[in-house]
């Protein structure tokens, strides 16, 4: 990815090679716990009978397939596990429930990276004008849905998976951020994730209704996301340096947990090569210089108040 800008160096280059080093530790236990708690969730899905334990269960399906994001966004930076191997395979697992391949995870986000909240070439973006400001109304709905995100990812998948990479004019159209070099592992990471797929639905569909749920469940985790994700740069401005147009949001424990500490935003933005474990340290070294950190779970944001700033040496 390319660099990053921002104001002044706030981490001695010494100290930052330091916080860079992936380690295999705290990874393990956090990947094994969220691992288990997806696919235990699914078969409890699939074998409930009391109709009364349908509710929570779906809502744990919800709550585990949105935080497949955060793995899914750590694995694309090579940072869960020092192994580039056991790297993708986390990501392939938080992949089923994204549902959007590793390989196009990685370009999506790296674009997103060297682009970070610009009209032109943000990928979240989607060169869209009102996309760069705070959703409010019936944007703000349509985004809380989760729906967009679900139709963006199935549709670029499923455009990755049946259209040669040779056909230039509509890569640029759809895909843009997917670089020629890339197109062939994107499509064919694309159609094996949708032959996956195809082949739980087909088991749905003749054998284990239940498995429908699951599905139901993803749908809850992109609601959850777009609540989440919208907090990071929304309504930020377009220029400036990456700390002025990212957040650090203050969150829970239980939300950094599952999210592999991606509220610590604008710190991963800034230093996008430090694994997840490091960036409290991060935070704690640069907290003073941070612009946007905000407080408390989003509310404020979602709810339309006055947002309180806790950056610039607060």
């Amino acid at each position: 990815m390319d660099a990053v800008l921002i104001d002044e160096e706030l981490i001695a280059p010494a100290r930052l090679r330091e916080l860079s080093q992936r380690k295999n530790g705290p990874s393990v236990r956090r990947f094994a716990a969220q691992t288990l708690v997806y696919f235990g969730s699914a078969v409890a899905l699939v074998l409930v009978e009391p109709w009364w334990l349908l509710v929570p269960l779906l809502l744990i399906s919800g709550v585990i397939q949105f935080a497949m994001f955060g793995l899914l966004h750590e694995s694309c930076h090579n940072t869960v596990f020092t192994s580039r191997a056991l790297n993708r395979l986390a990501g392939w697992i938080a992949a089923l429930a994204q549902p959007m391949s590793p390989a196009l995870m990685r370009a999506f986000h790296f674009e997103h990276h060297r682009h970070t909240h610009e009209l032109a070439r943000d990928p979240e973006l989607g060169g869209l004008a009102m996309m760069v400001q705070w959703p409010r109304g019936l944007m703000w709905l349509v985004t809380m849905t989760g729906l967009p995100f679900v139709f963006a990812r199935w549709g670029w998948t499923l455009f990755a998976a049946l259209v040669p990479g040779g056909a230039d004019r509509a890569w640029q159209k759809v895909l843009p951020f997917v670089r020629p070099a890339e197109r062939r592992r994107v499509g064919w990471e694309a159609r094996l994730l949708l032959a996956i797929h195809a082949g739980l639905l087909t088991v749905a569909a003749l054998w284990l209704p239940g498995l429908w749920w699951v599905y139901v469940g993803m749908l809850l985790g992109h609601m959850f996301l777009g609540w989440y994700t919208t907090c990071e740069h929304r309504g930020l401005p377009e220029q400036g340096t990456i700390l002025e147009r990212t957040r650090t949001l203050l969150a829970p424990r239980w939300l950094k947990w599952l999210v592999w500490n991606m509220p610590y935003h604008a710190e991963h933005h800034a230093w996008p090569a430090v694994p997840w474990h490091a960036l409290p340290a991060v935070h704690a070294e640069v907290r003073g210089h941070l612009v946007h950190l905000e407080r408390p779970l989003y509310l404020h944001l979602h709810g339309g108040r006055e947002r309180p700033q806790l950056g610039a040496g607060k």
